[in-house]
């Protein structure tokens, strides 16, 4: 009897180590629906907590995060939120305590209870407790610290949590890094600078008088003039950045208190910027030496501000995060004044700002997560600019829709030349994150390193539906309730990534003959284009969460996880998304057994199974165990590749008329997570000519790696929604062990199979199912300049290979007619799911 089977499954277990069952057994009791086992775990994980606390006082389970931290005037506005995990307050929320310690000095700071969304969200484990009202706003006054900037030790901030009979305290453990509390400014009060540090021990604050302050900075071109109010003697003066130094002269005011320096000098261009990354600005600090050899930096009052400077300027002042005089040097940048969100009539970003140093024509966008967004960048005679980004944008022609989840960072550069600085105005940086919620989506505006200005987009969750807690109530819900059916379809391609595959065209067929069914897509995102007339559920909100649970069908073609859990009415078709050369579940060598465990619990969830041919459906039932219905009815996506031409495709892709289009799509390795880069397509390219184009496809594993490839001759089309349409584009495929040559085959066009690291492929990282050696319909190759050579003979390998590909065609595709979704649909609309008296359910055909 099979290891999985119900009656041997606890012999199995029984194999495992004592450590490794331990292991299991919490990390299940971890993830329990089961409150009873829920609370058992938690309150043992927390007994355990506060007695290694006690001994080592090491803080398990203490969170601290800094959200943001910024400057009302002379005041500190600190915000963040302070928790024990597994630790809630569900009735009321906690008391909170912020304050300063040094030594046995302390300052207490004006607390302001909140409550924050953002927690859950941001929370990172499960949990049973909603930590919204941890959150506070504690308020620092600098005045106070003023008169201890001759103490050189600093303040460290410490919070306490009380509630339910319980005191913990501690520092910041993290901060949000990439908005105000990443970028901690200095304050000048009088003669002292108040400078927040993230050190170690979290927020710390330092108190410093100033030995050496910039009254007075004057720039011309490359030449600068400092006034500098200093009590020491400096006997020189210099420009660094990281490894430059460059001397400048250093003499006494002759007007001046006998406390003011001039420092001057002109700036060489000893380290050409644009050899550096353009996109960052070079910066320098200004130094004084004493006649004692100390070394000190020469600060700045300007806080957060940048100094005036006119457009021409390569050298910009502002102040460091320690209150130091920096000069952002470069040919040309740009300064983030201002945003506004626009919502009507369409969503858009509106952003001000100015532009400095040699004057140019610019055009900007925003580039992220395999998506670029132009954008419209006005240039006014002041050298001020306004651009605004649309907030709905189309790819591939499509509908406009919401970028994809992800960061995006901003380009601005002028024509025919590398992008420049864009630094966010330290005013700006000091009021981030900020968020916005728009049609589908939700975005947060940041700074990211060196100020860069960015905004990421993320699903749109409503409050209640935000964080791991949030989801394991309606995950519960899900579970406990007895929901009613409804005449609707639920999707799923790829886990929500896209809208594709062999669910796509089972829609299309549904939708025609079939109207009276609600069609329902889950999609990780507002980004992810869905068919006309579906509806689109995104990924872990209340909609979603209902279309699994009422839709009377489920069609995915991939595993549904652990958070699906069919319901008696409905029936799950299990369409999957490709034929079989590399091995795949149970038939993979030394699968782990966990993972044996999660694809039986996966399998028992689909009521049947799609196949495109007879190779596949063996395969299923050694793969997957699989002795239930199968449906050997080919493929539905291939079906267009009998009914549609791609002309238009190619317009739409941007394809010259008369180029031979070759499509490369490899597939994915589990040892590597960008795109396989065997070929070198750069090269390929380059080898072949003005006569040919390449259509690069990564595979969808990899989308969310790397970047799209700009080179000329290459096509990036990794983020094409539909890849049956670029079969219908391409006059040629070469792929390694993807599923695509079952497909592609039905085309009878070329291909060739580029496969450097068969051998370990098939031996160590994957094994395979046949020799492709022996079957392939078309040339396996090993080099690069056999790959090129292939190409130049394309014209005669349909001959050459004619005989193979007959062979080939009739052992996979031979239920691939063009009518294999109005058959499938067909079979599936006549199932029925029939409740037996046990309780069980079976399925009649």
């Amino acid at each position: 009897m099979p290891w999985w089977s119900g009656e041997n499954r606890g012999g199995a277990l029984m194999l495992e180590k004592p450590k490794a069952r331990l292991k299991r057994a919490i990390r299940q009791a971890s993830r329990s629906n089961n409150p009873i086992v829920r609370r058992g775990y938690v309150g043992v994980r927390n007994t355990a907590r506060r007695t290694i606390n006690a001994v080592t006082s090491r803080q398990l389970g203490w969170v601290a995060t800094l959200w943001s931290a910024r400057w009302d005037g002379d005041v500190l506005e600190v915000r963040g939120w302070a928790y024990v995990r597994d630790f809630g307050f569900p009735d009321a929320p906690p008391t909170i305590t912020v304050w300063l310690q040094r030594g046995s000095e302390r300052i207490e700071a004006a607390l302001e209870p909140i409550i924050d969304p953002e927690v859950n969200a941001r929370a990172s484990s499960a949990s049973e407790f909603d930590y919204a009202n941890t959150a506070f706003i504690a308020r620092i006054d600098a005045a106070r610290l003023r008169d201890a900037g001759q103490d050189t030790r600093s303040w460290t901030t410490f919070i306490e949590v009380t509630g339910r009979g319980r005191t913990t305290r501690g520092t910041f453990r993290s901060r949000y890094g990439l908005a105000s509390a990443g970028h901690l400014f200095a304050r000048t009060v009088g003669d002292v600078q108040v400078v927040p540090m993230w050190t170690p021990r979290g927020l710390q604050i330092g108190c410093r008088r100033l030995r050496a302050l910039a009254t007075d900075i004057a720039i011309d071109a490359r030449r600068l003039r400092l006034t500098v109010s200093t009590d020491l003697e400096p006997v020189a003066a210099a420009a660094v950045a990281e490894e430059l130094s460059q001397p400048l002269t250093c003499r006494r005011a002759e007007d001046g208190d006998g406390r003011t320096w001039v420092i001057e000098g002109e700036l060489d261009r000893t380290r050409p910027v644009e050899l550096v990354d353009p996109s960052i600005a070079v910066m320098w600090g200004i130094e004084l030496r004493s006649a004692s050899g100390s070394v000190h930096p020469v600060r700045t009052d300007l806080d957060v501000q940048i100094a005036p400077a006119p457009p021409e300027a390569t050298l910009l002042a502002t102040s460091g995060r320690d209150g130091e005089l920096v000069l952002l040097d470069a040919p040309r940048q740009a300064v983030v004044d201002a945003t506004e969100y626009v919502r009507d009539p369409q969503p858009m970003l509106r952003i001000t700002g100015r532009l400095f140093g040699r004057d140019a024509e610019m055009w900007a966008q925003f580039w992220g997560p395999r998506q670029v967004l132009p954008s419209e960048i006005v240039v006014k005679p002041d050298r001020t600019f306004e651009l605004n980004l649309p907030l709905l944008a189309s790819v591939w022609g499509q509908e406009a829709l919401p970028p994809r989840i992800g960061s995006y960072r901003i380009q601005i550069r002028p024509k025919g030349k590398r992008r420049i600085p864009v630094h966010t105005h330290p005013q700006l940086t000091a009021s981030l994150p900020q968020a916005y919620d728009g049609p589908r989506f939700r975005f947060r505006l940041q700074s990211g390193p060196n100020q860069r200005f960015q905004f990421r987009v993320s699903p749109p969750r409503r409050p209640d539906e935000m964080g791991q807690y949030h989801q394991r109530l309606l995950s519960a819900r899900y579970r406990t309730t007895a929901w009613t059916p409804r005449n609707a379809v639920y999707f799923e391609s790829f886990y929500g990534r896209n809208s594709t595959c062999n669910p796509r065209a089972l829609d299309a067929v549904i939708a025609r003959q079939y109207p009276q069914l609600t069609r329902l897509w889950g999609v990780v995102d507002g980004s992810v284009p869905i068919p006309p007339g579906a509806i689109p559920v995104i990924q872990g909100t209340r909609e979603w969460w209902e279309a699994r649970a009422t839709s009377r069908y489920v069609i995915a073609n991939d595993w549904l996880r652990r958070w699906f859990m069919p319901q008696p009415f409905q029936i799950v078709l299990q369409t999957w998304h490709g034929s079989m050369f590399k091995r795949i579940g149970l038939d993979r060598a030394n699968l782990p057994k966990e993972k044996q465990r999660s694809l039986m619990r996966e399998q028992s969830k689909w009521d049947v199974l799609l196949s495109q041919n007879h190779h596949s459906s063996e395969i299923f039932a050694t793969a997957y165990a699989w002795d239930r219905p199968i449906l050997e009815e080919g493929y539905p996506r291939d079906d267009r590749l009998h009914h549609a031409e791609g002309t238009d495709l190619r317009h739409r892709l941007g394809i010259p008329d008369g180029k031979t289009a070759i499509l490369y799509a490899p597939t994915w390795r589990e040892n590597l997570t960008e795109m396989v880069a065997f070929l070198d397509v750069e090269r390929l390219c380059a080898d072949l000519g003005d006569d040919y184009i390449v259509l690069l496809r990564g595979h969808s594993r990899t989308v969310e790696f790397g970047e799209s490839v700009t080179i000329p001759g290459v096509i990036d089309v990794t983020t094409y929604p539909e890849i049956t349409d670029l079969f219908l584009a391409a006059d040629a495929l070469i792929t390694d062990y993807s599923s695509v040559m079952f497909d592609y085959s039905v085309t009878r066009r070329p291909m060739i199979f580029f496969t450097p690291d068969m051998a370990d492929y098939r031996d160590t990282l994957r094994g395979t199912y046949f020799d492709l050696e022996e079957l392939a319909p078309g040339p396996v190759l090993f080099t690069q300049e056999q790959v090129t050579q292939a190409i130049r003979e394309l014209d005669t390998q349909n001959e050459r290979f004619a005989e193979r590909y007959q062979r080939w065609h009739e052992r996979f595709n031979h239920c691939d007619d063009g009518h294999s979704g109005e058959r499938v649909v067909a079979r599936l609309m006549a199932m029925r799911k029939i409740a037996e008296p046990d309780g069980t359910t079976r399925l009649e055909l």
